[in-house]
């Protein structure tokens, strides 16, 4: 079994072998990088070209490499499944329903600047926030709505 610890103390030795004094976790999940994504894109007049490029390397790479895996994400539970909003969201908000082009007509700006920063922030977080990245489902395409698992409300679909 794969055992990954959702947890945010920091606590030492929580993913080293319990022969070793540890816990005996293989992965712990990068908590902080979700909760970082959502704090840039949801602070009002802060735009994406100000961001300081040290705060998100360095929330990327907080961890203890080489001791304990970590996976990173860029988006949790809460944004995915029960209320908040998406990255996709919070960079095209209701633009995405009218504005993506898909009809033959080129795209609108902020729907061109959104998918290019999703993709951006997906890459930086695959490639600096741990040893393996987690996705939820729909979000790996910008899904913009809220997860609704099948159902009899939703005529199971």
């Amino acid at each position: 079994p794969l055992l990954i610890a959702e947890d945010v103390s920091g606590m030492p030795t929580l993913c080293r072998p319990v022969a070793e004094g540890g816990v005996g976790f293989d992965y712990r999940l990068a908590m902080g990088i979700p909760d970082m994504w959502t704090s840039l894109l949801s602070t009002p007049d802060l735009r994406d070209e100000d961001w300081s490029m040290n705060h998100i390397v360095s929330t990327l790479c907080n961890r203890r490499r080489g001791y304990e895996a970590t996976v990173g994400y860029t988006e949790c539970h809460d944004q995915s499944i029960v209320g908040s909003k998406t990255v996709a969201f919070w960079l095209m908000d209701a633009e995405m329903y009218d504005g993506m082009g898909d009809d033959g007509t080129p795209g609108s700006i902020q729907i061109s600047r959104g998918v290019a920063l999703h993709k951006l922030i997906r890459a930086v977080t695959l490639g600096l926030g741990g040893e393996g990245y987690l996705n939820f489902m729909g979000n790996e395409f910008g899904h913009p709505e809220w997860i609704d698992f099948p159902r009899d409300g939703n005529d199971w679909s």
